[in-house]
């Protein structure tokens, strides 16, 4: 009796399930199969986020080849801005236009190129044939130009009275009056971009290959040009004072620096004077291999204002820039649920660190350690910007996105026409926007002003 009630029942639960899925197929699909993945698919959430209304947009050179890499991701002279104007470069000629109305002021030159900069009332940009030309920004009037044509000018720097600019790897000095060439450094081999002035030095890198590869940092008179001297393994510096360059040591093959190292330089020789080593993960120099297999580098170290900022695989840390880093206690700020997955974006800023991972933005509040996740992005990040309490993040898809620092709300999307940009600008009320070969403005939001 019970084999035959066990076999009634079975077949009752066979003709069942055929007739669920003759019936209602979908919902036995809607079992999970295992062969579908959702991952940021989050474009819809943000559908609403209301469009930035464009003022005015208009076209913009696109920098050479060999420069376009240089002018976008280090920001380096597509556009500048000054006075109300925008500072454009269109089909080789120099543009100044109201920010306020897009409408062109006046116009210069022809054959000219990035890169482009201005200052105290001029506006400066090179030529194909490689000459300085400076133009007062109010009237478009030549106020000089350089004598010597100086081919592959990268880099335009004004300190004092002298204009620097970097030329195939050489640094030259013009009078920034007459626009006469005054030196060009005396140095046999190129420099890198970007150099440093720091009261009488001009400070660069280059590196030597041998058995291994190594930086050489470069201190070279900025009266004359000539190389007072060089030291080894030592990057740009990250302040200055009491006679003194305070200068990151950097590892090599034959020296690793498992320890963050700052050397204080002598401004006049270049001799290490002292040495401080930073420990915040406090990590083993005679075994100086990290939790994950990795051998430690120290962290990169850079100094705003009365504190030494250290980032690293656990965050950032900050400690009392005149202190014993021993004697004292060292803040960290980390995003701790995704902390090995980030890493140090921007900041200290409106009192917040940011990280990254290139797809999300995350704050850590500086006052209380707590973090902040900044929503509204649906693409990876192509860069983003910090300006007044806004944060400006340009996607790889060519979106760009405000958010506001503070509530850590998305406030408006604009679409621009490509996916490279230059920095975003704030001048005179107005955002402007740079994506490759386009200029687009829109008014700053009135949540984002800083106060």
């Amino acid at each position: 009796m019970r084999g035959t009630l066990l076999k009634s029942y079975l077949r009752t639960v066979i003709i069942g399930l055929g007739l669920l899925l003759m019936v209602n197929p979908v919902q036995a699909a809607a079992v999970d199969s295992h062969t579908s993945y959702v991952g940021s698919n989050f474009e819809d959430y943000y559908a609403n986020l209301p469009a930035a209304k464009v003022e005015w947009s208009t076209t913009i050179d696109v920098p050479a080849a060999e420069n376009s890499s240089t002018d976008y991701l280090m920001g380096n002279g597509v556009v500048s801005v000054g006075e109300g104007k925008a500072f454009i470069l269109q089909k080789g000629q120099l543009l100044a236009i109201n920010v306020q109305t897009g409408k062109v002021v006046w116009k210069y030159g022809a054959k000219l190129k990035t890169p482009l900069l201005y200052q105290d009332g001029v506006a400066y940009v090179t030529s194909e044939a490689g000459t300085i030309y400076a133009v007062h920004a109010a009237t478009g009037k030549n106020k000089w130009s350089s004598f010597i044509n100086s081919k592959g000018i990268s880099q335009l720097v004004i300190d004092k009275d002298q204009l620097f600019a970097t030329a195939s790897g050489d640094i030259q000095s013009y009078n920034l009056k007459d626009g006469k060439l005054q030196w060009r450094d005396n140095f046999n081999a190129p420099l890198f971009d970007p150099f440093v002035i720091e009261d009488n030095l001009i400070l660069a890198e280059n590196s030597e290959s041998g058995a291994y590869t190594y930086n050489i940092l470069h201190a070279f008179d900025r009266i004359t040009g000539k190389e007072l001297w060089n030291s080894r393994n030592h990057s740009l510096p990250i302040a200055a004072g009491n006679g003194t360059l305070i200068s990151q040591r950097q590892a090599t093959l034959m020296d690793l620096i498992p320890l963050t190292t700052l050397d204080h330089l002598d401004v006049k020789t270049g001799k290490v004077v002292k040495t401080v080593e930073y420990n915040p993960n406090n990590i083993d120099p005679e075994n100086p291999v990290t939790e994950d297999g990795y051998i430690s580098s120290g962290g990169i170290a850079w100094i705003i204002g009365d504190r030494i900022y250290i980032g690293g695989q656990k965050g950032v840390f900050s400690y009392p820039a005149n202190a014993d880093p021993a004697t004292v206690t060292r803040d960290n700020y980390t995003y701790a649920s995704m902390a090995s997955k980030l890493s140090y974006a921007a900041g200290p800023y409106d009192g917040k660190i940011l990280f990254s991972d290139n797809q999300s933005i995350y704050g850590v509040k500086m006052v209380n350690k707590t973090a902040v996740q900044y929503g509204g992005l649906s693409n990876p990040i192509a860069r983003f910007d910090l300006l007044g309490h806004g944060m400006y993040v340009a996607q790889t898809d060519g979106k760009l996105v405000a958010i506001d620092l503070i509530s850590a709300k998305p406030i408006l999307q604009l679409k621009t026409s490509d996916r490279v940009f230059g920095p975003t600008l704030l001048e005179n009320g107005m955002i402007i926007v740079q994506s490759k070969g386009k200029l687009t403005a829109f008014k700053e939001p009135q949540a984002l002003k800083m106060k």
